[in-house]
């Protein structure tokens, strides 16, 4: 209970200004933790979920291929299995439907994100203008009260920046979360534009009846211990290579 009353006296101290930085520091937080759950349940080995895919299609095991991603969860999956019901279209069309997935998955990673960011820029100025009425308010009372000492004076100063540092801090971690998540979505749309273009790729070696590279499912660094295939060695020039 004293921890509460210490709190509420806080916020009376910095009056509706306060209870405003309140309200959205409880919708940032809020949202935060909504972001956070959504991002955990991303799939987090795309290369995996690629290989499977690629391992089915190249055996002409289209349902296969459907059933992998029905069994993952996240975005990824969705996005690639909606270019594999596409399977016999053209190589255009194929690329057409996954960039249209990729769109709808995006707003879907960005949602409530514009919120944070609100949030960011108009603490600060709820916080002055707690601040500038904290301030209205101590000089009504010395000039009712005719006590204008440097004491009285600093008191109701002091008292009326409360809710502009509050209204800082506010700001300050609504900006680190917002950076973080569009740092979270620029490494997630990156790796989905990676695998979809992948996809695309390996659709069409199959409708036009070619073998699979499988490059295009299996990460370079997968073979000869971690590290790419050398380079073959360059030909001798001159008449001693002709």
């Amino acid at each position: 209970m004293g921890v509460f009353a210490s709190f509420v006296d806080f916020l009376n101290r910095g009056g509706p200004a306060m209870y405003a930085l309140l309200i959205l520091s409880i919708v940032s937080i809020g949202i935060v933790l909504e972001r956070m759950y959504f991002f955990s349940k991303q799939h987090s080995d795309p290369n995996r979920l690629l290989r499977e895919i690629g391992d089915r299609v190249s055996k002409d095991d289209l349902n296969g291929a459907i059933a992998v991603c029905d069994r993952n969860r996240g975005m990824l999956p969705k996005i690639l299995q909606f270019g594999l019901y596409r399977h016999e279209k053209s190589r255009a069309d194929i690329s057409d439907a996954l960039s249209i997935s990729l769109l709808e998955q995006l707003n879907a990673l960005e949602a409530n994100l514009s919120i944070i960011g609100t949030v960011a820029v108009i603490a600060p100025f709820v916080g002055l203008f707690g601040t500038v009425l904290g301030i209205i308010r101590a000089f009504n009372d010395i000039a009712l009260k005719g006590n204008s000492t440097p004491a009285v004076v600093a008191a109701g100063v002091s008292e009326a920046l409360v809710t502009t540092a509050a209204g800082l801090a506010v700001a300050v971690i609504a900006v680190i979360f917002f950076n973080y998540f569009k740092s979270r979505i620029k490494s997630f749309n990156q790796e989905m534009i990676v695998a979809a273009n992948k996809l695309a790729e390996m659709l069409a070696f199959h409708n036009a009846g070619a073998p699979i590279p499988t490059e295009l499912y299996t990460p370079q660094t997968a073979r000869r211990g971690g590290l790419p295939p050398p380079a073959p060695a360059p030909r001798p020039t001159g008449p001693a290579g002709k």
